[in-house]
């Protein structure tokens, strides 16, 4: 994620990273070096949520306490937009939640529907009957 900060913030987006951790824990990740198994310095605050709380209602707290990995895009009015929750062995994809973040900006502006796999620069639909089968007759 720290090698994507300057693509959000490009985008005006913030990143927040969470995890059931200590606040020491986090700051030894940061002091670890990555070939020595941390995360080295990030250009993101990590947030410490020891009580589980954060974890908990957002809906990635497993039974035994542990964390879920979880990426949730949040809008400027506090609104989850949309919400990734992978089991333990499955990493993030950080292009797709670019690509999402940009699918996102492109609606707030344009009011119109990005379909599946949208890129910037793409046509998208209108969110109405006529415009979803506009879209389908000429791409489907």
């Amino acid at each position: 994620m720290d090698k994507a900060v300057k693509d959000f913030k490009e985008r005006d987006c913030e990143i927040m990273g969470i995890s059931v951790d200590s606040p020491y824990t986090h700051h030894a990740w940061r002091e670890t070096k990555v070939a020595d198994g941390g995360v080295g310095p990030i250009g993101f605050p990590l947030v410490s949520d020891l009580s589980k709380r954060i974890a908990s209602d957002y809906g990635v707290l497993l039974d035994e306490g542990i964390a879920l990995r979880g990426q949730f895009l949040i809008d400027k009015e506090g609104v989850i937009r949309h919400q990734l929750v992978n089991d333990l062995p499955l990493g993030r994809n950080i292009d797709e939640a670019l690509r999402i973040l940009d699918a996102l900006r492109f609606h707030e502006k344009q009011g119109e529907v990005c379909p599946a796999n949208w890129r910037p620069g793409e046509e998208a639909m209108k969110p109405t009957f006529d415009g979803v089968k506009k879209y389908l007759s000429e791409h489907g």
